[in-house]
C-alpha cells in the first residue's frame, strides 16, 4: 500500500441484498461431495457444499435485513437476531447439529481460502526466480550503485555483505491455531509453488482446497514443546535453504564485478535464532535438561547438514589428492562430532528427577568431558579445512569450478550459523535474577527502591569487582535450585560442549532497572561466560519503556558494563509489543518503543561508543494486538525498523542490527515451505537496502505536543481499561473457553472454583490469550479503544496530520484494520447471553412450552450473577469509543487499512459469530437439564452450572460423568445365605443423561471452538 494513500471511511455493512453486495461464490461450494460428516458426536450430516453455500446465503441474506431495519429500530442487533433465526431452525428440525458442523466446516474452509489470498498478498511476490531476480539486483547495486559505471571499493562492498544487518528470530508463542499439514497447505495455496518450487497448476490447486476441505480446521493435539521445536526446525531449515541462495546471488555478483577477490568473501546480512526450548520465563516446565537436549539436536541437525554438503563437494570437484584428504579430514571430523551428540541427546532426554537418571548422566557427563578433545566445538577448525580446500583448488586456475562456490557458501554458514542450526537466545524473568542474588547483596525490597538503590548497586559493585570465574560441571547444575544461576550454569555447559565461538543472547523480560542487567553481568562473570554472551534487558512495561533509555545511560557509565559491552563490541536490548499493547494500547506502544530506539541511539555520541554495534530485538508477534502491521511485509518491518528511526542512527554513525521474532504457529508459517522463506528474505533486504524517502521531514516528528497528547489520550483510555475490574468480568466470563489450546505454555489459568473469573484481573491473563479473547468477542480494544476519543479532541488537526504524515498513517492503519474487523453488534450479543431478561422475553415469545420452560430455568441460574450487568457496563464504554472512531475515521478519504477486509469477509465473520451464539445458546439449554445432586466430588451443583455459563465445558462434563456414569459396576452376587430383592439405586445408571445432555453438550462445544479457528482465517492471525 501506497504510504500517501489517502484511507477510506470504516465500511458498513451492506444494509440490503443486492448484486453489488454479494459475496463472490466460494470455490468452496463447488467440491464434489460433502465437507465433513459426523466427527464432533453427531450423526453424519447430509448437506451437500452448495447446500451449505445456501444456507450461508440465507443467513448473509438475513444480516443485512437486519441491519438494514437497525435503522428505525436502533435496539436491534443484527448479529443476535440471526443467532435466533439459525436457534429457531435448530427448535423446528430443518437445521441439525450435524448440518451445523457441515456449515462451520464449510465456513471455515471458505475463510481458509481467503487466508491463503491474504498470506499472499501480505508478504508480496512469491515466485522465486523473480525474488531471486530482485536480490541480484539489490546486491549489484552495492557493489555498482546505480548511475555508476565503476564498481566500489572491494572492501566497501565487502563491509556491507559481510556485517550482521537484520536478524530473524523463533519463537514459540501459543499461535499454533492449525494443525501442521494445515499451515503446509495454507502457504502452498498462498505462494502458488509446490514444496520443489514449481507452479500449482490449477487442477492441483482445486486438489489442495479439496483436501484442505475435508480436515477438522483446530490445532494438532500434540502441542508439547517437543512438537513446537520440531516445528521451528522446518522453519529454519527453509530459512537456511533462502540465506544459501542469498549467499549464491551474492558470489555470483561478486565474482562478475570482483574476479579477483570473490572467494575472500564470507556473507552474512541476515542470521537466524531461536529461543524454542530455551525461554524460561514465566515457565517452569521446561526442566534443564531440555534444555541442553534442545541446543544438541539443532547442532546435531547442522553438523549433518554441513557432512552432506563436504560429500556434495566432494562429487562436484575435480581435485587432487591434496583436496581429497583435506575433505576426507573435514567429514570425518564432522561424522565424530555427530556420533558424540547424537548419544547425548539420547540421555539429555531423560527427566533429571527420575529415579535411575543420576547414573546415565554421570556417565555421558564424563565421557563429554574426557573426549572434549574430539569434540568439534569451534568451526574455526572446519573453516580453517575449508579455506585450505578453496586455496588449493582456485591456486589451479579452476575458481570458476561450481564446487568452488558452494565451499564458499559453506564456509559462510559456518561462519553465521557455527555449529547449530540457529544462534540460541535464552530468556529469564528479572524477578528471577533478583532472587538469585537477594540474599548476597542482602536486597530486601525491589531494586529500585529510592531509599535503598544507590547501597544495593555499590554492594553489586564491590562484587563485580571482587568475581572470579568459578568451574561447574552437571553436578552443578543439578543441585542449583535458584533459576537464573541454573540458567547460566547451562549456557556455559553450551559454551564448553556444543559450540565456543558463537555467542548466546541472554534476554531478561521485565527489566526496569540497570541493577538486573548488572547482575546478569556478575553471574556471566562467576560463570566464565562474559565473553560470549550478550545481555539483553526487555523493555515492554510502561515503566520500562519510559526509563529504559536511562537505565542503558546508567549502565554505561558503570565502568563495568561499559567495558563488558566495548569487549563485545555490541550493545543489545529487546523491546516488546505484547504486554506494551496490552497496557498502553498498540499504537501509544509503537511510539513509546521508537522514541526509545531515538534515546539509545543519542547515547552512543554522548558515551563515545566506538566500534559497538547496537542490536534491537523487536518481539512483536503476528497480530495488529501484538505490533504486525496488517497491510504488508514492508509495512510490517516499517512498523518496526521505521525509515526516520534508520536515518537518525545513520546520522549519529551508530552501527545498527534490527531483529524481530517470528512468533509460533502464525509466525512460522512463512517459512513452512521455501518458496516462503525465500520471499520473506527478500523482502527483509528489500528494506534494508530500500529506498527511504524524505523520512527525516516527516511531519510527525515535527509536532511532538500534539502527538503526545494523541497518544497520551489513547494510552489512558487503556491504562484505566486494564484496572477496571468490569472489563477483567468481560474477558474471564467465556475468556479462553472459547478458544483451543494454541500451544505447550497453557492458555488457560486454573481456577479453585468456576467464578474465579469474575474477579480475575487483566494482569493474570497472558498477551496471547488477551487479544484472542477480544478478537473472539468481536472488539479488538487494546488496538483501536481510545483512539476514537484522542481522534476527537481535535478532529481537523487528526485529518491534516493523517493526510501529511506517513509514519502516523502508518500507525492509524493498524487502528483502522481492528476497527474494519470489529463487530460491536456481536459483543454486545455475547454479553447477552448471560442477560436473563433477554431469557424471560424469548420464553414469552417462545410456543414450545417445554423449550419456554428452559429458558425461564436458565434466567433463573444468571440472576444469582452480576455478570451481565458488569460486562454491559464497560460494553457500553467501548461501543461510546467505538462510535467516536467510527466518525473520526470517517473523514478519511480514499483505500487504507480499513479496505483490507472486505464487506463479504465483514458479512461472513458476522455470520460466525452468530453461528457460535446460537451454539452457546444451545449449550445453556442443555444445561438447564443437568439433575440436581448434593455436593460431591468437590462441587456443588450451582458451582457446575456457573462452569457451564463460564463455557468451562470440559470441566463441568468431565465431573458430571462422574456424578451421573454411564454405567457402574456390578452389583455384588454370591450365596449370602438369603435371596435379596432390594436393588440399590446406586446400581442404576445415567445412560440418558450422557447420552442426551453430557455427550451433547461437548459436541457443541468442539463446535464452538472449530468457529474460533474460522473467526481467525476471517481476521487473518490469532492474538
Amino acid at each position: 500500500m501506497p504510504q500517501d494513500a489517502p484511507v477510506p471511511a470504516l465500511a458498513p455493512l451492506p444494509t440490503a441484498p443486492g448484486p453489488a453486495s454479494e459475496p463472490a461464490r466460494s470455490p468452496v461450494a463447488d467440491l464434489r461431495w460433502p465437507l465433513l460428516t459426523g466427527d464432533a458426536c453427531f450423526p453424519a450430516g447430509s448437506a451437500s457444499p452448495a447446500d451449505l453455500a445456501a444456507l450461508t446465503a440465507e443467513l448473509g441474506e438475513a444480516l443485512r435485513r437486519f441491519s438494514a431495519a437497525t435503522d428505525d429500530d436502533p435496539f436491534s442487533n443484527p448479529v443476535q437476531r440471526v443467532a435466533l433465526e439459525l436457534s429457531r431452525k435448530i427448535e423446528d428440525g430443518s437445521v441439525s447439529y450435524a448440518t451445523l458442523e457441515q456449515l462451520i466446516q464449510y465456513l471455515s474452509a471458505d475463510g481458509f481460502i481467503g487466508r491463503a489470498a491474504r498470506l499472499s498478498r501480505y508478504i508480496g511476490e512469491m515466485d522465486p526466480e523473480a525474488n531471486a531476480a530482485s536480490l541480484v539486483a539489490r546486491i549489484r547495486a552495492l557493489a555498482v550503485p546505480p548511475g555508476t559505471e565503476a564498481p566500489v571499493p572491494f572492501e566497501a562492498f565487502r563491509a556491507q555483505v559481510e556485517r550482521e544487518l537484520f536478524g530473524i528470530v523463533m519463537t514459540a508463542h501459543p499461535t499454533f491455531n492449525l494443525s501442521g499439514e494445515l499451515m503446509e497447505l495454507l502457504t502452498t495455496l498462498a505462494s502458488g509453488h509446490a514444496g520443489d518450487g514449481t507452479p500449482l497448476s490449477d487442477s492441483t490447486r482445486a486438489e489442495l482446497i479439496e483436501h484442505m476441505a475435508g480436515l477438522v480446521h483446530r490445532p494438532d493435539d500434540d502441542l508439547s514443546l517437543t512438537r513446537e521445536h520440531t516445528l521451528s526446525l522446518i522453519a529454519i531449515g527453509n530459512v537456511q535453504a533462502a540465506l544459501r541462495r542469498l549467499y549464491e546471488i551474492v558470489y555470483a555478483v561478486a565474482e562478475e564485478v570482483y574476479p579477483e577477490r570473490w572467494t575472500d568473501l564470507t556473507p552474512k546480512m541476515i542470521t537466524v535464532a531461536s529461543w524454542v526450548g530455551y525461554d524460561l520465563d514465566g515457565r517452569s516446565d521446561i526442566k534443564w535438561t531440555d534444555t541442553l537436549r534442545k541446543r544438541l539436536i539443532v547442532q546435531a541437525g547442522q553438523l549433518r547438514h554441513y557432512r552432506e554438503e563436504v560429500r556434495a563437494v566432494r562429487g562436484l570437484a575435480s581435485s587432487g589428492e591434496e583436496i581429497r584428504h583435506t575433505l576426507d579430514l573435514l567429514e570425518s571430523r564432522l561424522a565424530l562430532a555427530i556420533n558424540e551428540v547424537t548419544d547425548e541427546i539420547g540421555v539429555f532426554g531423560q527427566d533429571p528427577g527420575e529415579a535411575g537418571a543420576l547414573p546415565h548422566i554421570q556417565r555421558i557427563a564424563q565421557r563429554m568431558h574426557d573426549g572434549i578433545s574430539l569434540r568439534l566445538i569451534d568451526n574455526s577448525q572446519a573453516t580453517g579445512l575449508i579455506d585450505r580446500i578453496i586455496r588449493l583448488a582456485t591456486s589451479g586456475g579452476t575458481d570458476r569450478d561450481p564446487a568452488i562456490r558452494r565451499l564458499c557458501t559453506l564456509r559462510a554458514e559456518l561462519a553465521n550459523y557455527g555449529l547449530g542450526m540457529a544462534h540460541t537466545h535464552v530468556r529469564i524473568n528479572a524477578t528471577q535474577l533478583h532472587n538469585a542474588i537477594r540474599k548476597t547483596v542482602g536486597m530486601e525490597t525491589a531494586p529500585d527502591d529510592p531509599r535503598y538503590r544507590q547501597s544495593y548497586l555499590a554492594s553489586l559493585n564491590d562484587l563485580l569487582d571482587k568475581v572470579r570465574p568459578q568451574t561447574i560441571n552437571f553436578g552443578s547444575i543439578m543441585s542449583e535450585r535458584t533459576s537464573a544461576k541454573r540458567l547460566f550454569m547451562i549456557v556455559a555447559q553450551m559454551l564448553k560442549y556444543a559450540d565456543a565461538t558463537t555467542p548466546v543472547r541472554f534476554l531478561i523480560a521485565e527489566c526496569e532497572s540497570a541493577f538486573t542487567p548488572l547482575t546478569a553481568l556478575y553471574y556471566a562473570r562467576l560463570f566464565g561466560v562474559a565473553d560470549k554472551i550478550d545481555i539483553s534487558p526487555l523493555f515492554e512495561t510502561e515503566k520500562a519503556l519510559e526509563l529504559g533509555s536511562r537505565v542503558i545511560d546508567q549502565l554505561l557509565e558503570n565502568p563495568h558494563y561499559r567495558a563488558y559491552v566495548q569487549a563485545r563490541g555490541r550493545l543489545c536490548i529487546q523491546t516488546g509489543f505484547s504486554d506494551a499493547g496490552r497496557y498502553l494500547g498498540q499504537t501509544p506502544a509503537s511510539a513509546s518503543i521508537e522514541r526509545l530506539r531515538l534515546r539509545i541511539a543519542r547515547l552512543f555520541p554522548k558515551h563515545g561508543l566506538t566500534g559497538v554495534q547496537l542490536v534491537i530485538f523487536d518481539t512483536h508477534g503476528e497480530s495488529i494486538g501484538r505490533g504486525a502491521h496488517p497491510a504488508g511485509f514492508e509495512e510490517r518491518l516499517s512498523y518496526t525498523a521505521t525509515p526516520y528511526s534508520l536515518e537518525f542512527l545513520a546520522d549519529n554513525k551508530v552501527d545498527f542490527k534490527q531483529e524481530v521474532s517470528f512468533q509460533g504457529g502464525d509466525g512460522f508459517l512463512y517459512f513452512v515451505t521455501p518458496a516462503g522463506a525465500f520471499a520473506v528474505v527478500t523482502r527483509i533486504l528489500e528494506h534494508m537496502f530500500g529506498d527511504r524517502g524524505d523520512a527525516r521531514g516527516d511531519p510527525f516528528y515535527e509536532d511532538p505536543d500534539y502527538i503526545t497528547e494523541f497518544f497520551t489520550t489513547v494510552k489512558e483510555f487503556q491504562v484505566s481499561l486494564v484496572k477496571n475490574p468490569d472489563y477483567a468480568t468481560l474477558l474471564g466470563a467465556f475468556g479462553t473457553n472459547l478458544l483451543f489450546p494454541s500451544g505447550s505454555r497453557a492458555i488457560k489459568r486454573q481456577h479453585d472454583s468456576a467464578d474465579d473469573s469474575e474477579q480475575a484481573s487483566v494482569s493474570q491473563i497472558r498477551a496471547i490469550p488477551h487479544n484472542a479473547i477480544l478478537q473472539q468477542l468481536g472488539l479488538p480494544a487494546n488496538t483501536i479503544s481510545g483512539v476514537g476519543e484522542a481522534i476527537g479532541k481535535d478532529p481537523e488537526r487528526f485529518r491534516q496530520l493523517y493526510a501529511r504524515s506517513s509514519r502516523f498513517r502508518h500507525l492509524i492503519g493498524m487502528v483502522e484494520y481492528g476497527a474494519a474487523i470489529a463487530s460491536p453488534d456481536a459483543l454486545r450479543a455475547y454479553v447477552d447471553t448471560l442477560d436473563p431478561g433477554l431469557w424471560l422475553l424469548r420464553a414469552a415469545k417462545t410456543p414450545d412450552k417445554a423449550r419456554a420452560e428452559e429458558m425461564r430455568r436458565l434466567a433463573r441460574y444468571l440472576e444469582d450473577t452480576q455478570l451481565h450487568a458488569r460486562q454491559t457496563k464497560v460494553g457500553r464504554r467501548l461501543f461510546a469509543d467505538y462510535c467516536l472512531l467510527r466518525d473520526g475515521l470517517g473523514q478519511i478519504e480514499g483505500g487504507g487499512c480499513g479496505a483490507l477486509v472486505t464487506p463479504a469477509a465483514r458479512e461472513q465473520l458476522a455470520i460466525l459469530h452468530a453461528v457460535r451464539i446460537a451454539l452457546i445458546h444451545e449449550i445453556f439449554l442443555l444445561a438447564t437439564h443437568i439433575p440436581q445432586f448434593s455436593s460431591q466430588h468437590n462441587t456443588t451443583h450451582a458451582r457446575l452450572l456457573m462452569r457451564v455459563l463460564h463455557l468451562d465445558i470440559p470441566t463441568a462434563v468431565s465431573q458430571l460423568e462422574r456424578i451421573f456414569p454411564a454405567t457402574t459396576d456390578a452389583a455384588v452376587n454370591g450365596d449370602f445365605g438369603e435371596r435379596a430383592t432390594y436393588a440399590s439405586d446406586e446400581s442404576q445408571n445415567y445412560q440418558r443423561e450422557n447420552e442426551d445432555i453430557f455427550k451433547p453438550m461437548n459436541g457443541l462445544y468442539e463446535l464452538l471452538r472449530r468457529v474460533s479457528v474460522g473467526v481467525v482465517h476471517r481476521i487473518g492471525f490469532f492474538g
